[in-house]
């Protein structure tokens, strides 16, 4: 039975409560807007009233309600014992708003820490503030579509990669349209129905909607501060599974990189088991360690089941569209014809600047080191300050967020709560595949001070009423 946790219910109705009319009334077209959008199946079942209420930080009476006004109008079907299935797709009453699970559009008044992006680089405004008129002209040149990207740009690449100590040849490489569209191309590419992929747990929240959306049979091994649970992953590889999914550095969401030993293990049980590989290092110029930038695990195994996930998203601006996969010329292949279908090929103009911007890499990575480092002490501070003792977090070496365990409290309840004082936050379940992590939630530590000073205050504040199970009127 296709079961809809409360949850996951939680992290996809976004800021639900800005719309007009009676609560319950909101709560119903925000649901049904989910299910007209697909992100709630027909089929599924969804959570019990008293569970939803929890969730969502209102009464029961409210869900009751809203479930009701869904059953009158032909999308639910309630019986006794069997819960509420959803039957029908709801009409829409206006433009379907498709979301990546949890990710929320904050409005201009809203503070929104569900996301850890960075302010562009000064390096990236540099550049555009120099550009002429010619300098645009020339990049008009040709039909303007190459799905395996603009060949300066992968040569641009390859010695990037070459830097680290990992040769690499341009036909190594495919540029897509940020990392997450790299995630899209991998899954759909290689993964069919009840293929096992075997992902870390928590994991990045984009990657397991992907591989969701092909019906692939997740398989979670548990993280821990030094690495892997490698006793799970053994017993994960052993069944030969379809993929391995791995951030072997500057983890997301917890910030982990790899120990020595935990990269050894790591390297044998590939050897022994042998998986196709997609090592994600979206975050790996993000480094909190100075002048640390990893050498791929890909120069370590065997280079025909291995794909690196590169991006300069992270580096220089979210709103640069590059992205990449570096693997073995038949794969780039495959996946070329994927995004020819897709997309027909990345924006030349993002191109050609991002070939200028390689070539200042250095530059950036000094400035984000500087920037992230700065706005970690200073989170670090104001958590010290105000949070109670028992939260626990490991500093992370990479990536743009903690992951804060506090003990008691019902996450995804207080992520709820907190919208209600204009407050986005992201709670551990959304990082899950078996929706593990109800205690924790993943804060990004790179917002102005006065910002983290609001949303650590806040998170306290609410904190302190929503323990484990409790839930609250609305």
């Amino acid at each position: 039975m296709n079961r809809i946790s409360p949850a996951r219910i939680s992290r996809l109705i976004g800021n639900w409560r800005t719309l007009d009319g009676k609560v319950s009334e909101q709560l119903s077209l925000s649901i049904g807007r989910l299910i007209t959008a697909r992100e709630l199946p027909v089929g599924g079942v969804l959570p019990s009233e008293r569970a939803l209420a929890t969730a969502l930080a209102v009464s029961r009476g409210t869900v009751v309600a809203a479930y009701g006004s869904l059953r009158d109008a032909g999308v639910l079907d309630s019986r006794h014992g069997s819960g509420h299935r959803i039957v029908a797709a709801a009409a829409p009453s206006g433009a379907a708003h498709t979301r990546l699970a949890g990710e929320i559009r904050a409005l201009p008044q809203d503070i929104d820490m569900t996301s850890g992006a960075l302010q562009p680089s000064p390096i990236l405004t540099e550049m555009l503030t120099a550009l002429k008129g010619a300098d645009l002209a020339s990049v008009a040149a040709g039909l303007g579509y190459d799905a395996s990207g603009l060949p300066a740009l992968r040569w641009a690449i390859a010695r990037y990669y070459a830097d680290l100590g990992l040769p690499t040849h341009p036909d190594n490489i495919l540029i897509t349209s940020g990392a997450q569209q790299a995630v899209w191309l991998l899954a759909n590419a290689m993964v069919d129905a009840s293929d096992a992929v075997v992902v870390e747990d928590p994991v990045y929240r984009g990657s397991l909607e992907a591989f969701r959306r092909r019906n692939a049979r997740i398989i979670p091994i548990a993280v821990t501060d030094e690495g892997l649970d490698i006793g799970q992953l053994e017993k994960a590889l052993k069944n030969r599974p379809r993929l391995l999914y791995l951030f072997p550095e500057a983890h997301n969401p917890t910030g982990r990189s790899l120990s020595d030993r935990s990269r050894r293990e790591l390297l044998d049980l590939i050897e022994r088991y042998p998986t196709f590989l997609i090592e994600d290092g979206a975050q790996n110029e993000l480094s909190t360690i100075a002048g640390r930038t990893p050498r791929p695990v890909a120069g370590q195994v065997n280079p025909d089941l291995v794909a690196t996930i590169g991006t300069l998203s992270k580096l220089f601006w979210g709103g640069l569209r590059i992205g990449w996969i570096r693997a073995a010329p038949p794969v780039v292949k495959r996946l070329a014809s994927f995004k020819a279908v897709n997309d027909l090929g990345c924006s030349m103009f993002d191109q050609h600047l991002a070939v200028g911007l390689l070539e200042s890499i250095r530059e950036a990575r000094v400035y984000r080191h500087r920037e992230i480092a700065e706005h970690l002490e200073a989170a670090e501070t104001i958590i010290a300050d105000h949070a109670p003792g028992h939260w626990h977090w490991s500093r992370p070496s990479g990536g743009t967020a903690m992951w804060i365990h506090m003990p008691g409290v019902d996450a995804v309840a207080l992520c709820q709560e907190a919208q209600r004082h204009r407050l986005f936050l992201s709670a551990g379940p959304g990082y899950s595949a078996r929706e593990n992590f109800g205690d924790v939630i993943r804060l990004p530590f790179v917002r102005p001070l006065q910002t983290m000073q609001f949303a650590i205050e806040t998170i306290c504040s609410l904190a302190g009423g929503r323990s484990a199970g409790q839930g609250s009127s609305a």
